[in-house]
C-alpha cells in the first residue's frame, strides 16, 4: 500500500484528516478542533465544533431533544462510516474492526472510538 503511514504522529495526523474531511463532506459539521490519539488497537478522536448551530442548541436543553440529537448523529454516521473506514484503512494500512461515535450536544463534541483488527506495529509506533 503506497502512501501507509509509519508512526504514531503520522497515523494520528493521517486519522486526523480523514475524519476532518469525513465530517465535513458527510456530516455537514463544521469542527475546527480534532484530535487523534493511539492506544495499541484503538485510536480514540475528539472532534469540537467550532461554531454553534442556535437551533441545535436549543434542542440539547431538553432531555428529549438531547438524546434526539445524539440518535441522528449517530444515525447519519452509520449510513456512511464505510466510506470514513475505508479511507483510515488505507491511510494507515490495518483493517478496522468497528467504529463507534457518540455526540455530545450541548457542548458540540463528537466523538469516535476506532477499535483495529490488531495493534499497530510496535515499530510503526514511535
Amino acid at each position: 500500500m503506497a502512501g501507509v503511514v509509519t508512526n504514531k504522529a503520522e497515523i494520528e495526523y493521517a486519522v486526523m484528516l480523514a475524519v476532518l474531511d469525513f465530517q465535513t463532506e458527510f456530516m455537514k459539521s463544521n469542527y475546527s478542533h480534532v484530535q487523534a490519539h493511539v492506544y495499541d488497537e484503538l485510536i480514540y478522536v475528539t472532534s469540537a465544533r467550532s461554531r454553534s448551530i442556535p437551533a441545535e442548541t436549543e434542542l440539547a436543553r431538553s432531555p428529549e431533544g438531547h438524546e434526539l440529537l445524539r440518535r441522528f448523529h449517530r444515525a447519519l454516521f452509520d449510513s456512511c462510516q464505510h466510506v470514513l473506514q475505508g479511507r483510515i484503512e488505507q491511510a494507515i494500512g490495518v483493517k478496522i474492526q468497528n467504529i463507534l461515535t457518540d455526540l455530545d450536544p450541548e457542548v458540540g463534541c463528537s466523538t469516535l472510538i476506532i477499535k483495529l483488527h490488531e495493534p499497530l506495529v510496535k515499530s510503526t509506533m514511535r
